[in-house]
């Protein structure tokens, strides 16, 4: 394990460690990453104020290496290729009172088959203090065919807290069908739910991919905007709440990504109406969920390069501040 120095003001970047293999290519021991056996590996970084100026601490693990950037940016880098199957992955992540961190990845994540049947796991648990700032955009995650990729990403934010979360998976490389993804997406704000949310695709499974999943899109993009600070419909007793809000999350569905109310079952009983803020494009479709609590969530299926644009144009409105899920795209 390598920890990183403390970092205030201007992050440079830690010299390398050595020669890192390309994603796909052999590891440190020669062997090819395809061919490799499964890894297991923790990592976490940590963004603070010392005496008014941000601050970033990490420690890292082969193959999971942290670079900062900026004053409050880090990209992830997988070192070994993959995530392989049988990889065991593992990132926490705090930011302290006050404190903001960007996390940004170098590159996509090119999720491929390991040795034996063992599904990859990346596992990233999140925690942002009062008043802090967390932008989670990493580049897309590619399930390449065979491959089996099942994560989990917990966000627990403080009171006045604020996160902007974005992520896409894209089944296969160009011209090929994708392997299995399973996601597990869980937001509180001061320990209480606030949206719990998974998404399944399989490239091979005719039902996710057929018109009752993804139609044959390859893309599933989400965002999820919370701002703590922003008092929720009816917290004050004389607002109402939207005819969207459900539970402790809204539900929807956009292709085979499910969101459902905590408590709420699979057959869909309690869940919310289908939210008012849809559209379809060429090579998209998406749809805004209010949840009930201070944030909206927005899912997207379709064609990578359609999908990845219509949350980019989300992103750039709501830097205008433009209220989310009144964006045009």
């Amino acid at each position: 394990m390598t920890t990183g120095p403390s970092r205030v003001g201007l992050a440079a970047t830690d010299r390398a460690e050595g020669p890192r293999p390309a994603a796909g290519g052999p590891d440190q021991a020669g062997v090819p990453a395809a061919g490799r056996a499964g890894l297991t590996a923790t990592a976490t970084v940590a963004a603070d104020r010392d005496a008014g100026r941000p601050r970033i601490r990490w420690t890292q693990a082969w193959p999971i290496v942290l670079r900062p950037t900026g004053n409050a940016r880090v990209h992830l880098v997988h070192g070994a290729g993959g995530p392989l199957g049988g990889d065991v992955l593992a990132l926490d992540v705090r930011v302290g009172t006050g404190a903001a961190l960007a996390v940004r990845s170098a590159g996509a994540t090119i999720v491929q088959p390991g040795r034996g049947s063992a599904p990859a796991r990346w596992e990233f648990d999140v925690v942002v203090g009062a008043g802090g700032t967390l932008d989670w955009a990493p580049e897309p995650t590619v399930v390449t065919d065979g491959a089996d990729y099942r994560t989990a990403l917990r966000i627990d934010l403080g009171a006045r807290a604020r996160v902007t979360l974005r992520e896409v998976v894209v089944l296969g490389r160009h011209g090929g069908v994708g392997g299995r993804y399973r996601g597990r997406l869980d937001v509180s704000v001061d320990g209480a739910p606030l949206l719990a949310h998974m998404t399944s695709l399989d490239g091979a499974d005719p039902a996710l991919c057929g018109p009752g999943g993804t139609a044959g899109a390859r893309a599933v993009g989400t965002l999820v905007v919370v701002d703590a600070a922003v008092p929720s419909a009816g917290d004050d007793g004389s607002a109402t709440r939207s005819p969207t809000a459900g539970g402790p999350a809204s539900g929807a569905v956009v292709g085979s990504a499910t969101a459902l109310p905590a408590g709420t079952g699979a057959d869909g009983g309690g869940a919310a109406d289908a939210p008012a803020d849809v559209g379809e494009q060429p090579g998209v479709r998406w749809a805004w969920t209010e949840l009930v609590g201070p944030g909206r969530a927005l899912f997207a299926v379709g064609e990578p390069g359609a999908v990845i644009a219509l949350l980019d144009a989300a992103v750039a409105a709501l830097s205008r501040g433009c209220q989310p899920g009144r964006i045009a795209p």
